[in-house]
């Protein structure tokens, strides 16, 4: 059996033949020299990211987490955990309105830049954006009225969704503005993210009270009513129709 050293060495060997024999263009040794470079990064990365986290500092948070996501692009559930994490990351009880604008803002810039290498997921991209003021909002007082130039939360949102549909039509973007949520607070939990995870499942059960058709949004804003009973420790509760329902499928994993 070859070990793990010799079938690398041959790896790289058959790479060199290949490359003798069909030069790489220069784009192509970029990005083999970016693929190389990640199993050696990626551990470091993660370590100061932690040392960050532990400091409490959001801003420093976010920079390591952007290091991190240089190395995986196409992390699209990983671009919008640690946005979503940067732009409610509240400084004390009060957060200033301002600067929860820049953090948004910040947070809103990084994922369209991500749109660019997200491949297939990036519509998943576009609806975290379309989702993000409305969250935000919701936790910091005075923001809505910051965003109103803007046409406010539901006015992004729009603008995202009309993106969306002008990038990737379907005749089901409109019902997904509503079940996208399940999807986002799942890699939340995922970071390890349960109070904001919370908040979007919050401003979700919000969401379907206002839709239109309730035949379908009531089902789904009960369903994550038990989700949310689930997270605050209520282990009593009967998850059989939370486990039944294919749009909750994310989030099982986290519901111990």
């Amino acid at each position: 059996m070859i070990g793990n050293g010799a079938l690398g060495w041959c790896t790289l060997g058959l790479l060199a033949a290949a490359a003798a024999l069909v030069p790489p263009t220069p784009a192509a040794l970029a990005e083999f020299g970016a693929w190389a470079a990640r199993p050696a990064a990626l551990p470091f990365a993660w370590h100061a990211l932690g040392d960050a986290e532990r400091r409490g500092d959001a801003a420093e948070v976010f920079a390591r987490a952007q290091q991190i996501l240089r190395l995986l692009p196409r992390w699209a559930d990983g671009q919008a955990a640690f946005a979503y994490r940067y732009a409610l990351a509240a400084s004390g009880t009060v957060d200033p309105p301002d600067a929860a604008l820049r953090r948004l803002d910040a947070a809103l810039a990084w994922l369209e830049a991500a749109r660019a290498t997200a491949g297939r997921r990036e519509p998943d991209l576009l609806q975290a954006m379309a989702f993000l003021p409305e969250v935000a909002v919701r936790q910091q007082p005075g923001l809505e009225a910051l965003l109103a130039p803007r046409g406010g939360a539901a006015g992004m949102a729009d603008a995202c969704y009309a993106e969306l549909e002008r990038r990737f039509p379907s005749a089901a973007r409109r019902e997904q503005r509503l079940y996208f949520a399940p999807v986002l607070a799942a890699s939340l939990l995922g970071a390890g993210d349960l109070p904001r995870a919370r908040s979007v499942l919050l401003a979700a059960i919000e969401r379907a009270a206002a839709a239109r058709d309730q035949t379908l949004a009531a089902p789904f804003r009960d369903r994550l009513g038990e989700v949310l009973r689930r997270l605050d420790g209520d282990r009593a509760l009967d998850l059989a129709a939370v486990r039944a329902d294919a749009r909750m499928a994310p989030l099982l994993p986290h519901l111990r």
